[in-house]
This record gives structure tokens, sequence and C-alpha cells, in this order.
């Protein structure tokens, strides 16, 4: 994915306006949504629907009040939802599952990563091979509260980077990170390769 395609600027025939019709929004303005974002959205998605998970959302990532949002024309929430899903159903390349992964690896992340505090920043994400802890702790969290906080977890703990930067990483870093993983979690050597 391109640098440009990172954000994007809709402009609205007719301005939204909040409850006093004094803020006034002629465009909107989204970017590329981070892990936590994301996770928001999908908890909405689950417990009111896909179109009020879409337009809570849109106001997360462009400030604009949910109320004010459930007033966009429809036309302009499809062109919203369109570039949100370029992010949304990112998937990088994978490895097959019958090819063992790489021990380890490293995600160079488009942007720097820092933490809140501003002293610690990272410009790529260091990966390796989790063990049977790890991963059974995975699948813990993924039971207890769903795929996406159970692989930042993952990821957060592989890396050494805290849980909470994490959750601020970019959508497409933050899936090159899990397809990474999956090729562990779903790796299913053949016969052969395990002296069976």
């Amino acid at each position: 994915m391109e640098e440009q395609d990172k954000t994007i600027l809709i402009p609205l025939e007719k301005p939204l306006a909040d409850a006093s019709g004094k803020i006034i929004w002629e465009n909107i303005e989204l970017h590329e949504p981070a892990v936590i974002e994301v996770n928001q959205f999908l908890d909405k998605q689950k417990t009111n629907g896909a179109l009020a998970g879409m337009g809570h959302l849109i106001s997360l990532l462009s400030g604009i009040p949910p109320q004010v949002i459930k007033q966009l024309p429809f036309t302009a929430y499809k062109r919203c939802e369109s570039f949100l899903l370029t992010f949304l159903n990112y998937k990088p390349e994978i490895g097959y599952a019958e090819s063992q992964p790489k021990s380890s690896t490293i995600i160079v992340l488009a942007n720097q990563l820092q933490d809140s505090a501003g002293k610690s920043s990272w410009n790529s994400v260091d990966l390796s091979e989790p063990n049977l802890e790890q991963v059974d702790q995975f699948y813990k969290t993924q039971t207890a509260k769903g795929g996406l906080p159970a692989m930042s977890a993952l990821i957060a703990e592989l890396s050494g980077i805290a849980p909470e930067v994490i959750n601020r990483l970019p959508y497409t870093d933050y899936k090159s990170c899990e397809a990474y993983l999956l090729g562990f979690l779903n790796y299913s050597p053949t016969q052969d390769a395990g002296g069976i």
C-alpha cells in the first residue's frame, strides 16, 4: 500500500453540523486505523451491527461525534467505508502452512512508533517463534477476549514492546506481524518432516 493511500479527504456536498449548529464539517478526513481502533470497530460491529461498527470507526478516525456521523449521506458513508476496507481487508503474503516459517523476522514499520511518554521509539517490530506456553496463552486469551486482543498480546510479548504501544500500530503493520505468527499457528508439517 502506497503512502498516499494512508489518508483521504472526502468532501461533503452538504456539510454536517453538530446539534447546536455551531460546529460544521465540510469534509471527512480519514487515516489508516490503529489496532485499538479496529478492536473498537469489531466490538461495536458485534453488538450493534456492521453499519454501526463502521460509523463508529469513521467517528473515531475523523473526530466527528457519532451522533453527527449518523446524519452522513449514504454515498459519503460508502466512500469512507471503501477507503477503510482497504485496511481492514489487508492481507500480506504468507507462506504455505506446510513450510516452516523463519525462526525470526523484522517487520519494518511505515512510521516510527513511540510510547506515550516519548521516551522509547521503534522503527520495526522484531518477532521470533513463540514457545508452547506463549501459544497456549494466545488461545486462552483468544477464547476469553477474541482474536485481535490475543494476537496483539502475543506480538507485545514476543517483541518486548508494551501492549498499549502495540495497540497503536497501524493496522497494516499489525497484519504483517499477524501473518508471520500465523505461519507458526497454522504450521502443519508433513509426516516425513517430523521423523514419524
